[in-house]
């Protein structure tokens, strides 16, 4: 699929945990492509952050949604990933405890979008929402 844009992508998994790996994988090949160094920050953190954002559409809207569609696109300096499902839940980032042994991905998320500039935004449809997670492109 072409947008239009500088480079971009997009795929469709099965909402199910063995679409994490996958995602990842390729997410990895395609930055390759478009010239991302595999031992870039950002290319560590894309993967994290996509295994978060995919694990969380996975435990929480896979009931509504049998799929997920995920968007890779570099335009105008900056690097979009999008994950889309068909659940009209808002992911909320959870206050942290000690005792808590989920809810921590989100947090995760918002430490590294916050610390390399970037950007979260929810881009509600009909149908359900796209997190979109907006990152500086550094690859000229």
């Amino acid at each position: 699929m072409t947008l239009g844009y500088d480079r971009s992508c997009w795929f469709t998994l099965p909402a199910e945990p063995a679409a994490v790996p996958q995602a990842r994988r390729a997410l990895a090949d395609h930055l390759a492509y478009w010239g991302l160094p595999q031992s870039h920050d950002l290319g560590y953190g894309l993967r994290l952050i996509a295994s978060e954002l995919i694990t969380n559409a996975v435990e929480h809207a896979a009931v509504v949604s049998p799929e997920i569609v995920v968007t890779l696109t570099v335009h105008d300096g900056w690097l979009w990933l999008g994950v889309r499902d068909r659940h009209p839940y808002r992911p909320v980032a959870l206050l942290e405890t000690v005792d808590d042994t989920s809810g921590r991905g989100l947090l995760i998320v918002r430490q590294i979008v916050d610390e390399t500039g970037g950007q979260i935004h929810i881009e509600a449809h009909p149908d359900g929402k796209t997190l979109w997670v907006i990152l500086p492109w550094p690859v000229a």
